[in-house]
């Protein structure tokens, strides 16, 4: 330590700048694809703010969009600056591909864009992984904060599942699966989208498909230490702008809730 006049002594460490930590997409590669299906209704490009309403906020400022905006930037979905933004190619084959093999190959693509698959290629492949040693490598290895460990596994986890690169079974435990060569026929025996992931996240629903019958076109959920609140909005046609200004208000009375919930608050 040292001394400066009549200053209290310092630390030498407390001058030196925390190393920033290693983001990573706070959202799963299943629910950013939900996003894109629920975008694309309306077309390939869009405003911020209707981004922000097809992921269920009133508002663009908060930080947990601009978490999920980034998210989408990372998994190389979306592009553009200032107030617009288009949905990429990779973005548009995983919203409404000619073929499935199509949206898996877009799906593993955009997995492949992210932090996620430094891990994933040095993983052990076939056996199951713990959740949790996923997380703490991210830690050791990438420099996640370690106050994400969990996050990092889990959202790691499922997202590796829904590009149809692994198997969650629920039990904290997933089997990564190797990534097939270019025009494998091992492709097809990988999960698809749908129902890849055995920790809730939703399937991608195509446009025609909703627009056709009742499917779920919102899906997102809240996790907290001792259970999950879900919003999930089942409908027969695309939700339009007005909906979603709707579901906005919403979604800001629940994370009031979950916030609540998370503290140990009971409500009257």
């Amino acid at each position: 330590m040292e001394t400066q006049g009549n200053a209290q002594p310092v630390a030498d460490g407390s001058r030196r700048r925390r190393r920033p930590s290693t983001g990573y997409p706070v959202i799963d590669l299943g629910e950013a694809a939900s996003v894109l299906v629920r975008a694309s209704q309306h077309g390939w490009e869009h405003t911020v703010a209707e981004v922000a309403g097809y992921m269920g906020h009133a508002t663009v400022n908060s930080g947990a969009f601009r978490a999920k905006l980034a998210a989408l930037r990372d998994y190389g979905l979306v592009s553009g600056r200032g107030e617009s933004l288009e949905i990429t190619a990779v973005g548009r084959k995983i919203a409404i591909p000619e073929t499935e093999a199509e949206r898996r190959a877009a799906l593993q693509e955009a997995f492949a864009n992210t932090v996620f698959d430094g891990l994933y290629q040095e993983s052990v492949k076939g056996q199951p992984i713990a959740i949790e040693s996923i997380g703490r490598r991210a830690v050791s290895k990438l420099g996640v904060a370690p106050s994400s460990l969990r996050s990092f596994g889990e959202t790691f986890a499922r997202s590796a599942a829904a590009a149809g690169l692994a198997e969650t079974t629920g039990d904290g435990k997933v089997t990564l699966f190797s990534r097939p060569q270019a025009g494998s026929s091992d492709a097809d025996n990988l999960n698809p989208l749908a129902g890849a992931s055995a920790a809730g996240t939703p399937a991608a629903v195509s446009p025609q498909a909703a627009r056709g019958s009742a499917k779920p076109v919102l899906d997102q959920r809240w996790p907290f230490p001792d259970g999950e609140v879900a919003l999930i909005v089942t409908i027969g046609r695309p939700l339009s702008a007005a909906d979603f200004a709707s579901i906005g208000k919403v979604v800001a009375q629940i994370e009031q809730l979950v916030e609540g919930l998370a503290g140990g608050e009971v409500s009257a």
